[in-house]
């Protein structure tokens, strides 16, 4: 291949690494979340939030979701519950669940188990298996004004375990 383009005129070389250009240039946010996280996956922490920030500045919810996970990470709640809250109020699982736990943590926002409850349950019946894990041990642990129900967690345990071995199984 680079025998090829070696051959090729001056002027066809030069366009061809301008289309390479553009074509990254105007890459969507899906692509640029998808490159985000092969960055984070290599290493390369900056890259990779570079990129969601900009697939998030164009209102991707899963991007704003992913974000917004790091910047919690990092302690940067007030930006983290931002971003999961544009996320959760587009319907994204991951900003649902992420709104949820800020907010029944306290973290960037003032503890409320109440909107953290209806923020996990929508998460819930998107099938997200992490917030049917953090709903099941609120349930273990009577925690978000729960009565305690050993019977529910242990079936909301057994419905995330589930989603995660399937979604194993999509990935392989």
């Amino acid at each position: 291949m680079k025998t090829q383009i070696a051959r090729l005129p001056w002027a066809a070389r030069v366009a061809g690494i301008g289309l390479l250009a553009v074509g990254a240039a105007w890459a969507g946010p899906k692509e640029d979340t998808d490159r985000a996280e092969q960055s984070f996956r290599n290493g390369d922490l900056i890259a990779a939030m570079a990129l969601l920030r900009k697939a998030a500045d164009q209102g991707y919810a899963p991007a704003q979701a992913r974000l917004a996970d790091l910047l919690d990470a990092s302690e940067q709640d007030a930006e983290a519950v931002a971003l999961y809250r544009k996320a959760a109020e587009q319907g994204d699982p991951a900003g649902e669940f992420g709104l949820g736990r800020m907010l029944a943590n306290g973290e960037g926002v003032a503890r409320d188990p109440v909107a953290a409850l209806q923020w996990y349950r929508k998460a819930v019946a998107r099938e997200h298996a992490p917030a049917i894990e953090a709903l099941a041990r609120a349930l273990r642990s009577g925690d978000l004004g729960l009565t305690r129900d050993p019977a529910e967690a242990e079936r909301l345990e057994a419905r995330a375990k589930a989603l995660r071995a399937q979604s194993a199984q999509v990935s392989r």
